[in-house]
């Protein structure tokens, strides 16, 4: 596979930027945290919608789905996620308002679709967002820290070693050898991370640093899996040499909310 130097040099120089974005954020926590992930939700639900409704359609819906979204997040982070939870119900309510209102007065074939990723689209990104909400900042510098060195070591290895495709209709450009690439180095970062931060075995954040690249690289085959079937190359163009946000942020969705699950069961820090 041909090796694009200025595509690697756009997405270092991105990734930089984001790097100390989010070490600021970490840093700072309070507002500026928050105010990093209701930005990254809402322009999240952006890209995911304009995915299937194109950039400028449903304006009302993605807008109610934004405002629900930024309401569930401030709510768990004011240690209210019963309430977060009832504004993914009343997103439920709408949908449902909406498809019976465009299946019988307007007669709208695909009127159930619709709302079908009008829901999709709340379970997807701020749902799956809200751990960041209540994680601590060294939970979250390792799930962060995780996804990336997956991200990057697949990247890396894949472009300079990859033969075998991992799943051609899903993702034709990733590789066998970039996702045992993206596997070794997850791990290794684990096993490291866990040693100097951790109050668990070696061996607990070995199987976690397993666990942790498995969902990482089922959210990455997921969007783009989405992003095939709508025949669109990335989700965005926000992030030069990245794509959109969500191109970025595929792997730690699927990742954290599982990291938060484990974390309630036992403790690796």
């Amino acid at each position: 596979m041909a090796v694009d130097h200025a595509t690697d040099i756009r997405r270092i120089i991105t990734g930089s930027v984001l790097i100390a974005i989010l070490v600021a954020a970490l840093w700072c926590r309070g507002w500026f945290l928050l105010g990093l992930i209701l930005v990254a939700s809402s322009l999240g639900l952006w890209e995911f919608y304009s995915l299937f409704w194109g950039p400028a359609g449903r304006i009302p819906s993605r807008i109610c789905a934004i405002v629900l979204g930024c309401l569930m997040l401030l709510l768990t982070w004011y240690h209210r996620p019963q309430d977060a939870l009832v504004c993914l119900g009343a997103g439920f309510v709408l949908a449902a308002l909406s498809f019976l209102f465009r299946w019988d007065v307007i007669e709208e074939d695909n009127a159930f679709s619709a709302s079908g990723i009008f829901m999709v689209g709340l379970a997807y990104i701020p749902l799956l967002l809200l751990p960041a909400t209540y994680l601590s900042t060294t939970k979250l510098v390792f799930v962060l820290a995780a996804v990336a060195v997956s991200d990057t070591a697949a990247y890396f290895v894949g472009t300079r070693f990859g033969h075998h495709k991992l799943w051609p209709r899903v993702s034709p450009n990733k590789s066998s050898e970039g996702a045992i690439g993206s596997l070794v180095g997850c791990v290794l970062f684990c096993a490291i991370y866990g040693q100097i931060f951790g109050s668990a075995g070696w061996m607990a954040f070995t199987i976690l640093g397993i666990a942790v690249n498995a969902f990482a690289q089922l959210g990455d085959l997921f969007e783009s899996a989405l992003k095939r079937s709508v025949h669109v190359k990335d989700s965005g163009f926000i992030l030069p040499g990245h794509g959109g946000i969500l191109d970025r942020a595929d792997s730690f969705l699927f990742a954290m909310p599982m990291v938060a699950v484990v974390d309630q069961w036992y403790s690796f820090f």
